[in-house]
């Protein structure tokens, strides 16, 4: 049984939220956090082949009978999606961030309404749920490991890391999201970096605080 599951918009998600993981609970393995949405392939490091990402899929995915079984046989699973399309019309919530923390928990309602869609689930197993959204894209949450900024940008952050990342070429690719967000593993780097944004403030904030407080099987 996993310790983490992954249900995230991309693969290029996944594996900075691994990396987060991993850099928060310093005894976490690789081999405890398991990609549920999208399906992904080790060995090519691509999603697997006939499956699909992106935000739309995951919300369908949420409503599914795999999704549920997929809660029950992990201790805790991870939802994660960028905010930049929450104003579309198959999502509908209007993107007002004068207040994050409210603006988060319109998002939430919203994927729980994914959930619960064709059966209800969701306050059954709440506690095994953690929420990551990304206000308003996860490329916001790097940009600080490239730049330090004065103030907490949340809105075309991949065009700025492509610009700030100097030894990087910034591409939508699982290897060099695993390159960005490497220094994410360090619990110290960790900590100053999402203190530069809300969101990713507020996901830390959601994380059980003690690996050694888990009730993990052995």
């Amino acid at each position: 049984m996993a310790k983490f599951g992954l249900a995230c918009e991309g693969i290029t998600d996944q594996i900075v939220i691994e990396n987060i993981l991993c850099g928060f609970y310093q005894d976490l393995e690789d081999d405890d956090i398991q990609p549920f949405q999208p399906p992904y392939d080790a060995t090519t490091q691509k999603q697997q082949e006939g499956e699909f990402g992106g935000w739309e899929m995951l919300l369908e995915y949420l409503s599914q009978k795999r999704f549920r079984d997929d809660v029950l046989n992990s201790h805790y699973t991870v939802i994660q999606i960028d905010t930049d399309i929450c104003d579309h019309v198959n999502f509908g919530v209007p993107k007002d961030t004068s207040c994050i923390t409210t603006f988060i928990e319109n998002v939430k309602l919203k994927l729980i309404a994914s959930i619960d869609k064709n059966e209800t689930f969701y306050e059954a197993y709440q506690e095994k749920i953690i929420f990551s959204i990304s206000v308003h894209s996860l490329e916001c949450w790097l940009l600080p490991i490239c730049k330090d900024l004065k103030k907490e940008k949340i809105t075309s952050c991949f065009e700025a890391l492509q610009r700030e990342c100097k030894s990087i070429k910034v591409e939508k690719t699982y290897k060099i999201y695993d390159t960005l967000s490497k220094p994410l593993l360090k619990n110290k780097k960790l900590r100053t970096i999402s203190s530069q944004n809300s969101s990713f403030k507020i996901f830390l904030d959601t994380l059980p605080k003690n690996l050694n407080q888990l009730q993990f099987d052995s």
